[in-house]
């Protein structure tokens, strides 16, 4: 009985003789080999060996996903092969991929597979994960994340257990795709560092953010005039009506924080490091959801094999923010109103043709909105 075949990442130049969007996208074949291993080829220096499982090709597809994203909208995200471990938590185990010399140093019982794929027991006993975790606490010191991010999430099945409207790996990737960019984020030294030394040491934290919003229904009307200005800026063509929006924008968010500044001094600050990082974080989630939606619409695009959750795109054949669907995406809720209103800025400044993106996370102290009014003072 022959090998099981292994796959094989290559670029699908080679494969389909089609370009996407003008960037070339990562596929996967198989390749007859004496192991039963998925060989990634992710450039001509790195190559990873990874199980031929289920998790893998998923993870495949997520890094796959990742190169087209990148190289449309903000191509220094892909300038690693991987960002670093991503802790796959699959039911009673963690499978890690792309272990670190600190995971590896930390964890205490494993098997390792080869230097890209360890499995074990799951690191903690807390029933849902998905997020980019790295701890700055000395109490810490312990664990695999201390002052090391780490990608965690749960399998596609779990995560369905928890949020019903992920039916699918296509959304349970644009999901990975969302903690990935925050393991970029973290991976820049201006932006950990200023997390590091004056983010996380302040009395203030987004649960304060939210409680604010959720107890405080002036503060919560703000936001969301705040919020509607931006849609209304995205949307408005005509440029003098536009900068009426944007002016109005300004005002009401500096009459909310002067409102507010003296009863909770470190409100701006905080709000305005959130606003980058998870604003920027859902940015990148909503662009790979605009690639799904092109690889909806076209001709033998790339699938999971043997992933009875992949869904041919289904989901993104019409892809509209204005769907019930997507709609969490702008609407600024008392739980993730920082996520939003970052969002929408960023959306709002690839509109006026504003150069963020290379200043954005090696230079955190400086907030969205003064981009804007770095914008609207040129105008004068």
């Amino acid at each position: 009985m022959s090998a099981p075949k292994p796959i094989i990442l290559k670029k699908l130049s080679k494969l389909l003789g089609v370009i996407i969007m003008g960037v070339i996208f990562l596929s996967c074949e198989t390749k007859k080999k004496d192991t039963n291993t998925v060989t990634m080829e992710v450039d001509s220096q790195q190559v990873f060996e990874l199980p031929d499982s289920l998790s893998s090709r998923r993870i495949c597809f997520a890094l796959n996903l990742r190169e087209l994203v990148a190289q449309q909208y903000w191509k220094a995200f892909n300038d690693r092969a991987v960002e670093g471990a991503f802790n796959y938590f699959n039911r009673d185990k963690s499978e890690i991929f792309f272990p670190s010399t600190q995971v590896l140093g930390k964890l205490e019982n494993y098997t390792k597979y080869s230097p890209d794929y360890i499995t074990g027991p799951r690191t903690d006993s807390i029933p849902y994960h998905f997020e980019l975790m790295i701890s700055f606490d000395s109490s810490d010191s312990s664990k695999i994340y201390f002052d090391h991010p780490i990608q965690q999430f749960l399998s596609v099945e779990e995560t369905g257990d928890y949020i019903p409207s992920v039916k699918s790996s296509e959304m349970w990737t644009t999901m990975v795709l969302h903690e990935m960019f925050h393991h970029f984020q973290y991976n820049n030294p201006a932006f950990i560092k200023y997390a590091k030394q004056e983010i996380t040491s302040l009395p203030y934290d987004p649960r304060d953010l939210q409680k604010l919003c959720r107890e405080d229904q002036n503060f919560f009307e703000m936001i969301q005039l705040e919020n509607d200005y931006l849609l209304k800026a995205i949307g408005e063509q005509d440029v003098g009506k536009r900068n009426l929006l944007l002016n109005s924008y300004l005002q009401a968010r500096l009459l909310r924080i002067e409102r507010y500044r003296e009863k909770y001094p470190y409100l701006e600050k905080v709000e305005n490091y959130y606003c980058t990082q998870e604003g920027s974080a859902r940015y990148m989630e909503y662009k790979s959801m605009k690639v799904l939606n092109v690889l909806a619409n076209q001709a033998n695009s790339p699938s999971i094999a043997a992933d009875s959750l992949f869904q041919g795109y289904r989901e993104f054949k019409e892809f509209d923010l204005n769907k019930e669907e997507f709609s969490y995406l702008t609407y600024a809720g008392p739980s993730n109103y920082h996520y939003t209103i970052g969002f929408n800025l960023m959306r709002l400044l690839d509109v006026l043709e504003v150069d963020y993106k290379h200043s954005l996370l090696s230079k955190p102290e400086k907030a969205l909105h003064q981009y804007l009014q770095e914008y609207m003072g040129a105008l004068d």
